[in-house]
């Protein structure tokens, strides 16, 4: 099989040579550079890419924004959360004066020459789509947001309908040029820690949930593939995901309060596919090469009866080692076992 093949069959829970694997958002960083030019002398991502034989190759397109506040000091900060720009907001006339709907304008993505290059590969589009709780959190400041929801429900609506507008617009823009060169849609939202959720299920369902409804089936109806990323201990809102349409969790956070890999297939395997599942935390981090692979095929055997599972590390953070890196994605490809 192809590794496109692969990936859209894993998608579909059906039966693959190999689960399908690769990094958490494609993402390789510096020190993975570094590791791969020192022991196998490979010069770039590419070339890491290649010889890793990852099913996947990301797309996440640029904007002059995005590099200008990359260069400034508050670009290399933690963003400070506390205070909101509508942190004063306590009408919806407030929140259309402080939060005009811009929709950020993004380079030219030469997606035709990207499939051109990987014509064997599943091709995800980073579509940058806006997270509506992360993003109001933004706005609004991490306390603050939280007294807008109860006491100024409205205004907190308000807000969510102001960003769907230019969240929509992003997406849309995307897809009329990638339509024919993409297989997958990657949007994400963060509302859970390690422990649970940042927010009531029941609150998350009645506000939330309709607005990744409508962009699931957005992106469905351009006939594409969704990831819905959001990592932490999700488990209390994956029904609620399988039931609007989304394809595959990422990136499968498994050191989260009921996230365990066992139980997740049990319950929801040949249902919802799941990205990732290889911990950073520790396993990747600090753990060794016989224990990566282990927890490898420990994953891939849970998912066994059911299909529609990725190997992939759960976060990329510069404490991993490389050669975990390097043993999580030998053993993914080597490990054959029937699935579904």
């Amino acid at each position: 099989m192809t590794s496109r093949e692969r990936v859209l069959a894993t998608l579909k829970f059906q039966t693959t040579d190999h689960v399908p694997y690769g990094l958490a958002e494609g993402r390789i960083w510096p020190q993975l550079c570094d590791y791969f030019l020192k022991e196998h002398g490979l010069k770039d991502k590419d070339e890491i890419s290649n010889f890793l034989d990852m099913d996947f190759r990301w797309i996440e397109p640029d904007s002059p924004e995005q590099r200008a506040f990359a260069l400034t000091k508050k670009g290399l900060e933690v963003f400070d959360f506390s205070n909101g720009p509508l942190s004063s907001a306590i009408t919806m006339g407030d929140v259309d004066r402080l939060y005009p709907i811009n929709v950020p304008q993004f380079d030219c993505v030469d997606f035709k020459s990207f499939r051109e290059k990987w014509p064997n590969h599943a091709i995800v589009l980073n579509s940058l789509a806006i997270p509506y709780f992360w993003a109001s959190c933004m706005q609004f400041g991490a306390t603050e947001v939280f007294y807008k929801i109860h006491d100024y429900p409205e205004v907190y609506e308000a807000l969510l309908q102001r960003m769907e507008v230019g969240s929509k617009a992003i997406i849309v823009n995307f897809l009329e040029n990638a339509k024919d060169y993409i297989d997958i849609v990657s949007i994400w939202d963060d509302f859970a820690g390690q422990n649970g959720m940042m927010v009531d299920p029941s609150w998350w369902r009645k506000v939330l949930k309709p607005y990744y409804k409508r962009e699931v089936e957005l992106i469905h109806n351009y006939g594409k593939k969704v990831f819905f990323h959001s990592c932490g201990a999700v488990r209390p809102i994956l029904g609620d995901l399988i039931e609007i349409g989304v394809d595959a969790l990422t990136v499968f956070q498994v050191n989260a309060k009921g996230m365990d890999p066992k139980s997740i297939a049990k319950d929801f395997g040949g249902k919802l596919c799941f990205y990732g599942g290889i911990d950073v935390q520790h396993l990747l981090s600090y753990g060794s090469p016989e224990e990566v692979e282990a927890q490898v095929k420990y994953n891939i055997d849970c998912f066994r009866d059911y299909g529609g599972y990725i190997i992939a590390n759960c976060h990329t953070i510069c404490t991993i080692k490389e050669r975990n890196i390097l043993t999580m994605c030998q053993t993914a490809k080597s490990y054959v076992t029937t699935h579904p």
